[in-house]
């Protein structure tokens, strides 16, 4: 009888590493995981998918082309400020000095310029964030100077003495009437990472849910602007379904993860080959039929503290890799926020670990600047009922096209950081890029009739790593 334990497992793994056959490892790791969540440890689980997805390969091929209709995610009505399709652009940018003066608030916080920010990326955000301890005046000023900026405020509001702190009060009824009085859309992500231990307000789920409902009911009540964001860092997974509200409390659904070399400063724990869009897998399983999703803080570290090593290309490979996932694999996150800061100099104690700036490295700039180009990504609100322009959708087998040019795209990864993927069309290679990212290409239908696409992703040895066909009509 087969051992399928996960120590087996993982010694099958390791054996197909070393010679070689790296989808067998993949699916060996996967095995392992598999075992170590059947029986709820979960961090372990996590370890070994992240060893599977190190060795994995795939393509998906798919299509953006005027009058094609994503499917449907859900038959309920948007949530409170969600778009219809596409996803939000939105940013941290109050450290970025290359930004210009500060603005100053009632508060003494200084915040950075989105316009300034947008004439450096090609891309307006349409909504910025700050951080606010719990107990600090409604930042009003702030408000009205980004409404006339025609972006939108995402405030990161900490109480940080705890559940204790929060009462039903005239601190709390004066912040909210105060939101209504800015007759503007305002993200409200109140207390997040409550699922890490580092939080004041984590540890008792029941505890941070009468917490949590205190401020819902307040903000219902008197400032109908107000889309309440409940946010769990990535990790730990586990505590994470204890502490949701319940779908009738919250707006949205925020996630924070970020891209970096060393986890938690520590040389041994690498995050070199991991891909972020693979941090979204288990809560966008859990919460994206029910909720839009914001990735609430995302960075990718071009520097360590750990080996002060400059990582310009790494860090523009981090954000291609996100941000191509987003429609193609996350069309329910409907809204993004990068994380344009230098830790390793603005940070507290204790914090100054990777430098997450966006605009001081070129490559890096120049890849968040290509990430956010396409329509997908959006700098204003859209009606509920506007449809979309050219919606990327997977490409289905035997679909039909009009002579002309077809917009082709493909979600790919493989054993090696920046694979060659290639596109065929009737047995001819029309398209060949190891530029990370979306892959896009635009194909020229000239003869009617059956074809055969195919995409192939290349390992840097030229060897097929995965592939993916259809077949197309031209009429």
């Amino acid at each position: 009888m087969p051992d399928d334990s996960a120590a087996a497992w993982r010694r099958r793994a390791e054996q197909a590493v070393r010679e070689g056959r790296y989808a067998d490892a993949a699916e060996a790791y996967r095995r392992e995981a598999a075992v170590y969540r059947r029986i709820g440890d979960l961090n372990a689980a996590r370890v070994e998918e992240a060893k599977a997805d190190r060795w994995a390969s795939d393509v998906r091929i798919f299509v953006q082309a005027p009058g094609a209709r994503p499917a449907p995610a859900r038959a309920l009505p948007l949530a409170k400020w969600e778009p219809p399709y596409g996803c939000y652009v939105g940013a941290f940018i109050d450290r970025d000095e290359r930004l210009g003066p500060p603005f100053q608030d009632e508060n003494w916080q200084s915040h950075r310029d989105p316009l300034a920010f947008a004439r450096l990326t090609g891309k307006k955000p349409l909504s910025v964030f700050c951080y606010l301890a719990y107990g600090k005046p409604f930042p009003a000023k702030w408000v009205a100077w980004l409404r006339r900026r025609g972006v939108v405020p995402h405030i990161a509001w900490e109480p940080n003495g705890g559940p204790a702190q929060v009462q039903d009060d005239d601190y709390l009824r004066g912040f909210a009437d105060d939101a209504a009085r800015a007759d503007w859309p305002i993200f409200l992500r109140f207390a997040s990472e409550m699922n890490g231990n580092w939080t004041a307000y984590g540890g008792d789920p029941l505890r941070y849910k009468i917490m949590w409902g205190k401020v819902r009911r307040v903000m219902a009540e008197r400032a109908p602007n107000v889309a309440m964001v409940w946010c769990p860092n990535v990790i730990p997974e586990k505590p994470i379904p204890l502490f949701y509200p319940g779908d009738e409390h919250v707006d949205w659904i925020g996630v924070n993860f970020y891209s970096v070399p060393f986890h938690d400063n520590d040389r041994r724990r690498s995050g070199e080959h991991e891909n972020p869009a693979d941090e979204l897998r288990f809560l966008y399983s859990r919460y994206a039929a029910r909720k839009p999703i914001m990735i609430c803080e995302y960075g990718a570290s071009h520097r360590s503290a750990v080996d002060r090593k400059d990582r310009p290309e790494w860090a523009a490979l981090k954000i291609a890799q996100l941000y191509a996932s987003l429609p193609r694999l996350y069309p329910r996150v409907k809204c993004i926020d990068i994380f344009d800061n230098d830790n390793m100099r603005y940070a507290g104690y204790g914090r100054q670990l990777n430098n997450y700036s966006v605009t001081d490295s070129a490559p890096v700039l120049d890849a968040y600047r290509e990430a956010v180009a396409d329509d997908y990504f959006l700098s204003r609100f859209v009606s509920p009922t506007a449809p979309p322009r050219a919606p990327i959708v997977p490409l289905a087998e035997g679909a039909s096209f009009a002579r002309g040019i077809l917009r082709v795209s493909a979600w790919a990864r493989s054993h090696v950081p920046r694979p060659t993927v290639t596109y065929s069309l009737g047995g001819r290679e029309v398209f060949r890029s190891r530029t990370p990212g979306s892959y896009s290409a635009d194909l020229r239908l000239d003869r009617p009739g059956a074809h055969r696409l195919l995409a192939l992703v290349l390992d840097d040895r030229g060897r097929v790593a995965a592939r993916a066909e259809r077949n197309i009509i031209v009429r």
